[in-house]
């Protein structure tokens, strides 16, 4: 995501942190929209459920990037040419890991260490925390960390949990 939103700024002269911006909005927005397709893991959907649900999910994402670039001024032949590579892996790894969470649980909690370290190592990680809504003074009202921080711990976050890891990066 990085790579696609730092390659359409550079090319259309646009800057990064007035796309980021743009992203954010948009993005928080369609997440309001899309919180009902994301059921309790007590709930979680099988392999073609989740398929669908991800099909879906990603054409609104799709349509949501369309909707801010075109607004920028970016063609929407330029940014389907780069949405389109990026929405099939991104299919294709989230529902390998649903796949793996639903019938692996415990072999989550090692992917996802593995996942946040290799994050880690790279910059961009600051970026994609504060996009979901991790911010310097704990979780964004309205933002997706302060969703799953009342779906999935309430009010007490538990210290060592992965979303208070989380939470400690976005503020240092």
């Amino acid at each position: 995501m990085y790579q696609f939103t730092e390659k359409v700024a550079e090319q259309c002269g646009i800057p990064f942190c007035t796309i980021l911006k743009h992203l954010e909005k948009a993005l928080s927005a369609l997440f309001e929209k899309l919180k009902k397709l994301f059921p309790p893991p007590s709930e979680a959907p099988g392999h073609e459920k989740r398929m669908d649900k991800m099909t879906t999910i990603l054409d609104r994402v799709e349509e949501c990037f369309l909707q801010v670039f075109s607004k920028l001024g970016v063609s929407k032949e330029f940014l389907q040419s780069l949405t389109s590579p990026l929405k099939t892996g991104v299919k294709y790894v989230a529902v390998t890991i649903g796949d793996i969470t639903e019938q692996h649980p415990y072999l989550v909690a090692t992917l996802v260490c593995i996942v946040i370290g290799i994050l880690l190592s790279q910059w961009i990680f600051p970026a994609i925390l504060q996009m979901v809504g991790f911010g310097p003074l704990g979780p964004v009202k309205g933002g997706i960390a302060a969703w799953l921080q009342g779906r999935v711990f309430g009010g007490a976050v538990p210290a060592g949990s992965w979303f208070a890891t989380l939470q400690h990066f976005a503020m240092v």
